[in-house]
């Protein structure tokens, strides 16, 4: 009686259908190990292992009554991904022999070995085994005192790696390991080289590894000269629905030059709200900024927000996708979350009560960039709080008279420059010293980096995705650290994106081949305008 290929179930409950699946299990075993994987219906011999007898007919469709569709994989699962493995190893022995003869300097080595020549320079490092050429080397474990590994022809390397690196039992590991690997069992002359270059020209490994080292792109900083003439904007959310006011979402506003913060809470995060609130409470108030910046969120692509900048005459200025810490309001943010967090507990539909009070932390706390207070840069005067009016009286500390507010003005701007030039220095040198200039001319080939984002409903996710997508093509370089690319083949999917998103696409054998040959086809495939000869009459 055979089993395989015929998937079974067995009820493990029961005494009974412990010693059915034992029984399966063991006489499964004994067929496999006597299957002939080149006979298309192979014949299972004895059993060389004792199995328990099987128990009668009559108790089979008890144990067996409990029917799971697709739960219990076929015993021939082991056969079928062993013959898989085997697809992944299409050389054999008499294969590389066969090489072996076509290759001239393989064959020379070989010549000069069977002559038996004492003085070939080839005795000491090659031996002849089976009538194949071995390149021998000492071995410095103390057990084995010669390693022998098969010379393999330039004809089969590409394949050799490929075997050593690109299936399952190899796991397309890095160029160290996969050398290493080869090293044990092969040789040729180069092969470190020929490793490398296979493994960095692999197509899976450059969608699915990490682009490894330093962070491309070094800091690029925004200068401002005087209040109101940058802001920021974003918005945090979604909330859980406040208590009373019903708020979700709060509208972050940051003036880059004086770290001003306006804080707007709002219910519905829509284009025509965030408007508003610009013209009713920035824009009269503080007066027409020159730049806005915001993310590329869709309140800030629509239409409404872009006319109202052009009906002001702001210009509206958008990060790259995917690089969100250009704008200052992300510091802003990640500060203003641990405040709002350290006062809700877990009574998070409060996180609106204390606006107002944390606006004003803010706005009264000293900058370690300037070096003041952004309300002294702001409002030209620091904000008392209640402690501040009882522990230090006007009679104290008083203010200086009207005629010296110019003078302690012009001091402090210069004490902010100061400061603020110190800061920048200190900031580009932490923070270039972990990052690496990356340029890319035009029409280079890119993988841009893929931003995933896991879908229980279709059984996708982004842990198991790949890294990178494309290959693109660069159009334009729009700045230091910023390109235009489009998809190699069919110039879509037109974007901007950061250097640190990029990485170099090297083309695969394949695509070399390709090229060269089409390379070939075009020196000797010229269109002439001048009429075919007729020939010889």
């Amino acid at each position: 009686m055979s089993f395989v290929g015929t998937p079974y179930c067995v009820n493990v409950d029961t005494p009974d259908g412990n010693h059915v699946r034992d029984s399966f299990i063991v006489e499964g075993l004994n067929e496999l190990m006597e299957l002939d994987s080149t006979d298309p219906n192979p014949q299972v011999s004895g059993s060389p292992i004792t199995s328990p007898p099987l128990p009668s007919p009559q108790t089979l469709p008890v144990t067996l009554s409990r029917e799971t569709a697709n739960v219990c994989p076929p015993l021939c699962s082991t056969y079928t991904t062993a013959k898989c493995l085997d697809d992944s190893f299409p050389l054999d022995d008499e294969s590389v022999w066969r090489a072996q003869q076509k290759d001239a300097a393989i064959i020379a080595i070989h010549k000069s070995l069977s002559e038996e020549d004492s003085k070939s320079r080839f005795n000491d490092k090659y031996s002849i085994i089976q009538d194949k050429v071995y390149r021998k080397t000492p071995r410095g474990d103390g057990i084995h005192s010669t390693h022998y590994r098969v010379f393999i022809p330039s004809t089969l390397c590409d394949q050799i790696i490929q075997a050593y690196h690109a299936n399952p039992m190899s796991g397309h590991l890095g160029v160290f390991k996969t050398y290493r690997r080869l090293q044990e069992v092969v040789y040729w002359p180069g092969m470190w080289v020929d490793t490398r270059k296979f493994v960095q020209q692999c197509e899976v490994c450059q969608k699915y590894k990490p682009d490894i080292g330093r962070p491309a792109g070094k800091m690029q900083q925004t200068v401002v000269n005087h209040p109101n003439e940058m802001l920021g904007i974003d918005l945090m959310g979604p909330f859980p629905p406040s208590r009373g006011t019903r708020n979700e979402f709060l509208l972050v506003v940051v003036d880059y030059y004086t770290h001003w913060v306006e804080l707007f809470p709002l219910r519905k995060a829509t284009a025509s709200a965030i408007a508003l609130i610009l013209r009713r409470e920035v824009f009269t108030r503080f007066g027409i900024p020159d730049q806005i910046l915001s993310d590329r969120g869709p309140q800030f692509i629509s239409g409404i927000y872009k006319e109202l900048c052009t009906y002001w005459g702001v210009i509206a200025k958008l990060t790259t996708a995917y690089h969100p810490q250009t704008n200052l309001t992300e510091r802003v943010n990640r500060t203003l979350k641990g405040m709002i967090a350290s006062f809700v507990g877990d009574q998070h539909t409060r996180w609106d009560q204390h606006l107002p009070e944390f606006r004003f932390a803010l706005n009264s706390a000293v900058q370690e960039t300037s070096g003041v207070t952004p309300a002294e840069l702001h409002l030209g005067r620091p904000l008392k709080g209640p402690m501040d009016r009882v522990l230090q009286s006007s009679n104290v500390s008083p203010d200086c008279p009207a005629f010296d507010a110019v003078q302690h003005h012009h001091t402090l701007l210069a004490r902010v420059e100061a400061s603020k030039t110190k800061a920048k220095q200190r900031q580009l040198r932490n923070y270039d010293k972990h990052r690496r200039d990356v340029c890319f001319p035009p029409q280079s080939r890119v993988w841009v980096r893929s931003h995933h984002l896991s879908k229980a409903s279709k059984k996708f996710t982004a842990k198991l995705a790949s890294r990178w997508k494309g290959p693109y093509r660069v159009v334009q370089q729009l700045g230091p650290v910023n390109y235009l690319v489009c998809l190699e083949d069919t110039g879509e999917d037109v974007r901007t994106v950061h250097v640190v998103d990029l990485k170099p696409c090297y083309p695969t054998a394949e695509e070399l081949d390709r090229r060269q040959k089409q390379h070939l086809q075009d020196l000797f495939v010229e269109d002439s305008d001048e009429e075919d000869f007729p020939g010889f009459v």
